[in-house]
């Protein structure tokens, strides 16, 4: 069928948040600091970009194939745990052993990125320069927000990766793919192919008034040069921010990513943008694809169908 138009940092999650951490024991290999606690293959392949890690690859070929992606990065404060410890919460070990599942059952790769790529963006130093904040503080008061741009680079690094990967599936670090018998990754990128579209979102209809907002926690990305463009402007824009190019790979959309990446995704789609985005993005149910994890306890929003807080894990229409 159709995919229907279109915000959190979140998917089947059990806490509100773009960023993540580690856990589960590596076997036998010397890890570095930061990636410890996770659990990961007991070998790193040569095709993996910059530090991140294997947890399994499944695919029948050498190459090609779909890769699952899952950020599990360190928080400044150390809420999300500390360097070196494998003493890592229980609901994030589940979602990545049910992922890890999920892959080995439907032949797919699955990467973790651990360690980010940029701190601080030369506009976020200014700013805090400005108001007296020291670089520690400065890097806590904008963490939130660059842990979830990581997504991108870890995207683009993806997309033009030597394995040469077909589709790639971006899934914060609280999204489980909860139905194994269903190989979830393969129907989204078969209504890709049938409505000819590079990018894959959804929106967050489990909630009242959430049908037209992005959300960022699920992103699949069809590998094109389109979606090469986009997710590196996206980034670029974000790095830039008030120093924005008004003209973009992709074309002239005059966005400025100084947020959260599902805030500019939002702006790209909704704003001056739009005609570009279209007939290459797309958006399914977030009830569906990207269900927020509230919906098994209390939302902070009125939801759309409560017949999801009934239902729970057992809604058969619930696949993320």
């Amino acid at each position: 069928g159709m995919i229907r138009a279109p915000m959190k940092c979140l998917a089947l999650a059990l806490l509100p948040l773009c960023h993540s951490i580690a856990i589960d024991g590596d076997r036998g290999r010397s890890l570095p600091e930061g990636s410890s606690g996770l659990p990961l293959a007991n070998h790193r392949p040569g095709w993996l970009a910059r530090r991140d890690e294997l947890v399994i690859d499944a695919r029948p070929q050498q190459h090609g194939g779909m890769l699952i992606m899952q950020l599990v990065l360190m928080d400044a404060g150390g809420y999300w745990g500390k360097m070196g410890s494998s003493d890592r919460p229980r609901w994030l070990r589940s979602i990545l052993a049910t992922n890890r599942h999920h892959a080995r059952t439907h032949g797919h790769a699955m990467v973790l990125r651990w360690k980010r790529t940029l701190a601080l963006t030369e506009w976020q130093q200014q700013q805090c320069h400005k108001s007296g904040k020291g670089r520690e503080e400065c890097i806590k008061r904008w963490e939130r927000e660059n842990f979830c741009w990581e997504k991108f680079p870890f995207m683009v690094d993806y997309l033009l990766n030597s394995q040469e990967f077909t589709h790639m599936i971006m899934l914060d670090a609280d999204a489980a793919l909860v139905r194994h018998h269903v190989d979830i990754l393969g129907g989204i990128a078969q209504q890709m192919h049938d409505q000819n579209i590079d990018v894959f979102l959804t929106n967050e209809d489990w909630l009242k008034n959430g049908e037209n907002r992005i959300n960022g926690g699920v992103i699949m990305a069809r590998n094109s040069k389109w979606s090469e463009d986009m997710f590196q402007d996206a980034f670029d824009a974000h790095k830039l921010g008030p120093k924005m190019h008004k003209k973009w790979r992709i074309g002239e959309t005059g966005v400025m990513c100084t947020s959260n990446e599902q805030i500019c995704l939002n702006d790209l789609f909704y704003g001056h943008g739009r005609k570009i985005m279209q007939g290459h993005m797309a958006f399914e149910s977030g009830i569906v694809y990207n269900r927020g994890g509230c919906t098994l306890k209390h939302c902070w929003e009125k939801i759309s169908d409560p017949s999801m807080e009934a239902l729970r894990m057992t809604d058969e229409r619930l696949l993320i």
